[in-house]
C-alpha cells in the first residue's frame, strides 16, 4: 500500500510535534504549516491525503483554510479534519457545512485521533477517488456511502449531506430500537420510533449512541404529513441542545427500565376530563395508576411531549411523592 500523506496546520509547535511523531510511527509522510496561509502554499508544492488543521490560528485560521481547500479544484477533494477545543455546536454545524469530514476535541487520544484520520481517508479511496477522495462535505449527495454505522458516520453528518443535494428518501435507523428518518427537497419534515413521531421521535433518535443506518433514496409513505419544520442546521442544533439537557436531566433520575406506580393516595382517574385535555402531569398519573404501576419507558410513551419535558415532570412527580419507585434498583439515567 503506498504511503500515506498528511499535512498538519498548528500554530502550536508542540501540537505539531506529538502529529508528526505520531502519524510518522503509523507510516505517514508528513508535512506541517504553522498558519492557513502558509498551508495554502505547500498545497501547491503537493497535494497530501489528508489535512488535520487547528481552526483557532492567526494569520489564516482553520474556517478560511477550509473554504480555500474546498472552492480550488485542485484541492477540494482532500479530506479535512478539525482538531480543536472549540465545544460549539452551532460551529461543529458551520465546519460540517463549509466541508469539514470530522471534528476531533482537544485533548485528545492519540490512538482515536489516528483511527480517525485512517477512517477519513479509507472512506475516500472506497468511493474510488484515488488518494485524494472527495471530502465529505464536498462531495455530492449521491456519492455518498448510503449505508453505515455511527462509529464512521454520525447521523448528523448524512443529514447534512443530503441537505446539500435537495434529496428525497428515508434514513432507515437501527439502535435501542428501529426508527426512521424521512426527507424532503433537503429537508427533514418527519421522524417515527416507537409508536412516537415528529419532533419527540427525531429527538430520541438523535440521543442513540449506537446505531446502524440505510437511506433509501426517493422512497417516502404515501400521505406522509410534515411534522418538522425549518432548516436541517437548526434542527440539529436543536438537536444537539435537547441531548445535553436530556443527559443533564437523566442523570438524577430513574433508569428506563425502573419501574413506578402511582401512591395509594393519588390513582384516581381525573375527574371531568377527557384524554386530549389532560395535562402531562394528569397522562403520567393516569398510566403510573394502570395494572399497578409501569416503566419509566412507557411512562416517557405515554405523553405528546419531548422527553425532557416528560423527565422534568417526571422527577417532579417522584419529589413530591405522587409516584414512587417499586424496585430498590439505584436511579440513574441511561
Amino acid at each position: 500500500m503506498a504511503t500515506r500523506t498528511l499535512l498538519i496546520v498548528d500554530d502550536n509547535l508542540l501540537i505539531r510535534q506529538v502529529l508528526v511523531d505520531l502519524f510518522e510511527a503509523a507510516g505517514w509522510t508528513v508535512s506541517t504549516a504553522v498558519d492557513g496561509a502558509e498551508a495554502v502554499k505547500a498545497l501547491h508544492v503537493g497535494i497530501p491525503d489528508l489535512i488535520i488543521a487547528d481552526v483557532v490560528m492567526p494569520v489564516m485560521d482553520g474556517w478560511a483554510l477550509c473554504e480555500e481547500v474546498r472552492r480550488n479544484m485542485a484541492t477540494c477533494r482532500i479530506p479535512l479534519i478539525f482538531l480543536t477545543a472549540e465545544r460549539d455546536v452551532p460551529k461543529r454545524i458551520r465546519g460540517l457545512q463549509m466541508g469539514a469530514d470530522d471534528f476531533v476535541g482537544k485533548p485528545f487520544s492519540k490512538e482515536e485521533l489516528l483511527a480517525r484520520a485512517e477512517s477519513v481517508v479509507r472512506r475516500a479511496g472506497a468511493r474510488g477517488d484515488g488518494a485524494t477522495g472527495f471530502a465529505a462535505g464536498a462531495m455530492r449527495p449521491e456519492d455518498v456511502s448510503l449505508a453505515g454505522h455511527s462509529d464512521h458516520m454520525q447521523i448528523s453528518d448524512l443529514l447534512q449531506m443530503l441537505s446539500t443535494g435537495d434529496r428525497a428518501g428515508t434514513i432507515h435507523v437501527r439502535g435501542p430500537s428501529v426508527g426512521r428518518i424521512f426527507i424532503r427537497q433537503g429537508r427533514i419534515i418527519n421522524a417515527e420510533t416507537s409508536g412516537q413521531r415528529g419532533q419527540k421521535a427525531f429527538y430520541r433518535i438523535m440521543s442513540w449512541q449506537s446505531v446502524r443506518f440505510e437511506f433509501e433514496p426517493d422512497v417516502l409513505p404515501e400521505g406522509l404529513d410534515e411534522l418538522l419544520s425549518g432548516t436541517t442546521s437548526s434542527l440539529l442544533m436543536e438537536g444537539f441542545t435537547h441531548m445535553d439537557e436530556l443527559g443533564d436531566r437523566m442523570s438524577g433520575l430513574p433508569a428506563l427500565t425502573r419501574r413506578v406506580r402511582a401512591s395509594s393516595s393519588h390513582q384516581g382517574h381525573p375527574s371531568g376530563a377527557d384524554d386530549a385535555s389532560l395535562s402531562t402531569t394528569h397522562r403520567l398519573m393516569l398510566r403510573a395508576a394502570e395494572g399497578g404501576g409501569c416503566s419509566v419507558a412507557s411512562l416517557l410513551d405515554a405523553v405528546p411531549d419531548s422527553d425532557l419535558e416528560a423527565y422534568a415532570v417526571l422527577g417532579d412527580l417522584l419529589n413530591r411523592g405522587l409516584l414512587e419507585l417499586l424496585d430498590s434498583e439505584p436511579a440513574v439515567g441511561r
